[in-house]
């Protein structure tokens, strides 16, 4: 009867405390439910439609394995010869034509999207380096002092200048990674990357790490910069570094896919761009960055974009510059992060977007908070007054020097084996600079330090605890042969040692399966399972001591996991709902273990 009792009991504290426990995983869910929405045109004067949209050219996304006999067939059903957008196209499955006279844009799109063959289709659009950085390009900075050598920092000499770097915690980040083993693509204007007929390779990127590129302007495997943007752009992410010349690179050990989508008076097609996207992801690049936009979404854009993530690319984008609310396309898509631009005293600059999509901040200069030094510097080429390229170091400002900071850090996330788009989007913003209000800063500014210490844990924590399994199932069968020898009829605790270790493993092994940032996590790291299966009616003193190890197991777990600050959930989740959840599950774990032993000596 008073065993009776006692179980009775249990079983209502447990209830109790797995109620409490739910609380905070209902609030969270709640708090982070954000309704799915149609992507829609930024507002354009009907008089500039033109500036953005090609009249009379269509593009086509095809499904994987289409090949030239679709096309023609597709071609001659519309009247229409269809060509491939490049050499690539093969490959990336994309298609443009030129509607003649008498063929509306509408009835081509209907009959195109009807058709199984094809994945998307819709009109070309142009994106293009944001206008208010073409037109206002800062002048070449002066030299300044080698740094203080107290901590490591790069003997560049002009890195005392990077005050963007200071603001990202670059240091701490660089005592963890510097991005080693990561292909960054930068889709842009190209990069002044190497000596060939096309350009030369800027003075401080002999040392950059490159990987094979493209240029679908030229249709060809030179992809050199004929404007300067994205050689800046890639030398904000991995410019040579350490080598006593000109400045420094955030992710210098990373490799970069040059990609030239853009003229080299800044300007670019729809068409390129996605072709662009699904060439870097079929072919090595773990993250994408891309500086440019435009006000309409495209959907071969977004098609690329979805493709890329489903293959694991975290793709990086510039809000925009236009200086009110309204963010630019691609970074408005739910696959990119959208990044504004803060200057020197860390407030929003004035020339960036902002708007729900913004993810997070970072550094993209502005003169109007420091007119002398407000400016991004690094080297790129510029063309003189006499038409030549000049390669030397710049400041420059704008959304597209803060994407790349933003690209940078995801670099150094993934070199250490956070490897998921959606991971590294929750480790960027759960390390984030906290700043407010999220429609201008996201989750707040960039932390490169916090970011790859995080990632570090999270991935280091996974091996640690399989490694402990493994040491506790070779522990327990050591005593259990030392039972034997000295003639103990107690054995190997195989089963309670299996309970345990499932505890231990079971919420990493949940992790990867459902991702970093899903609410799921909140239940499989909690007691509910045990706590559930007790409650439910678990009468035998066996299962009962089972259930009590594995409970345990989940407890050690989720108090490990928030000692180091890794437990897997969105960056929507504030420490007032984790606290409560975590010490709940806590509790409930314990009590669960000690309704086991007590089972156990009855």
């Amino acid at each position: 009867m008073r065993e009776k009792s006692g179980s009775a009991i249990l079983r209502w504290i447990t209830a109790l405390g797995l109620a409490l426990a739910a609380v905070p995983i209902a609030l969270a869910w709640r708090a982070s439910a954000v309704r799915e929405e149609a992507p829609t045109p930024l507002n354009v004067p009907a008089a500039n439609v033109s500036d953005w949209v090609s009249p009379n050219e269509v593009e086509v996304q095809f499904k994987p394995g289409v090949g030239q006999n679709a096309l023609a067939d597709l071609g001659g059903r519309l009247g229409v010869p269809l060509a491939w957008n490049s050499p690539l196209s093969l490959e990336t499955g994309i298609a443009r034509l030129t509607l003649p006279a008498g063929l509306g844009v509408s009835s081509a799109l209907a009959a195109l999207r009807a058709d199984p063959r094809v994945e998307a289709a819709d009109v070309v659009h142009f994106y293009r380096v944001p206008e208010d950085l073409a037109a206002d390009r800062l002048q070449p900075a002066e030299g300044g002092e080698a740094p203080d050598r107290g901590r490591w920092k790069p003997n560049d000499p002009r890195y005392s200048e990077q005050w963007n770097f200071q603001m990202v915690k670059s240091e701490e980040a660089w005592e963890v990674t510097r991005g080693k083993g990561v292909v960054v693509a930068v889709i842009d204007t190209g990069v002044a990357y190497d000596n060939t007929r096309k350009g030369k390779i800027c003075r401080d990127f002999k040392e950059t790490r490159f990987t094979r590129g493209y240029d679908f302007i030229s249709r060809d495997d030179l992809p050199n910069d004929d404007h300067g943007h994205g050689t800046h752009v890639a030398g904000t992410i991995a410019e040579s570094t350490d080598n006593n010349e000109g400045v420094a690179g955030l992710a210098f050990d990373a490799t970069i896919m040059p990609l030239k989508v853009l003229t080299a008076d800044g300007r670019g097609t729809s068409a390129d761009i996605a072709e662009a996207i699904r060439w870097a992801a079929d072919h090595g690049a773990k993250v994408i960055n891309m500086s440019l936009g435009g006000p309409y979404p495209d959907r071969l854009m977004q098609s690329a974009c979805e493709y890329a993530h489903k293959k694991g690319v975290t793709i990086v984008c510039a809000a925009g510059n236009s200086g009110r609310e309204g963010v630019g396309y691609p970074a408005a898509f739910k696959e990119c992060i959208a990044v504004s631009a803060v200057g020197p005293n860390g407030e929003l600059s004035f020339y960036s977007s902002w708007g729900k999509q913004v993810a997070l901040a970072a550094p993209g200069g502005d003169k109007l908070q420091d007119p002398d030094h407000g400016g991004i510097l690094q080297n790129t080429v510029l063309r003189g007054d006499n038409g030549n390229l000049v390669d030397d170091y710049y400041a420059f400002q704008g959304t597209s020097m803060a994407s790349p900071h933003v690209a940078a850090v995801a670099a150094l996330v993934e070199s250490q084996g956070i490897k998921d788009p959606d991971e590294v989007r929750a480790i960027l913003q759960r390390t984030a600079q906290k700043k407010g209000p999220a429609n201008k800063y996201g989750a707040g500014i960039v932390n490169a330090g916090a970011a790859a210490k995080l990632a570090g844990a999270i991935y280091g924590d996974g091996v640690a605890r399989f490694w402990m399994v493994v040491a506790l199932f070779a522990g327990c069968y050591a005593i259990g042969r030392l039972r034997q020898k000295a003639g103990s009829s107690q054995g190997y605790p195989f089963w309670g040692t299996a309970a345990l270790a499932l505890g231990l493993l079971l919420p990493d092994w949940l992790t990867g399966y459902l991702g970093m940032t899903s609410h799921l996590n909140l239940i499989g790291h909690s007691i509910l399972i045990p706590g559930a299966l007790l409650v439910l009616g678990a009468e035998g003193k066996t299962e009962r001591r089972l259930l009590g190890w594995m409970a345990l197991g989940l407890a050690l777990h989720l108090g490990w996991e928030f000692l180091r600050g890794t437990v897997p959930v969105g960056p929507e989740i504030g420490a007032w709902q984790l606290l409560p959840w975590v010490a709940a599950n806590v509790v409930v774990g314990f009590g669960l273990l000690l309704s086991g032993l007590t089972a156990s000596r009855d």
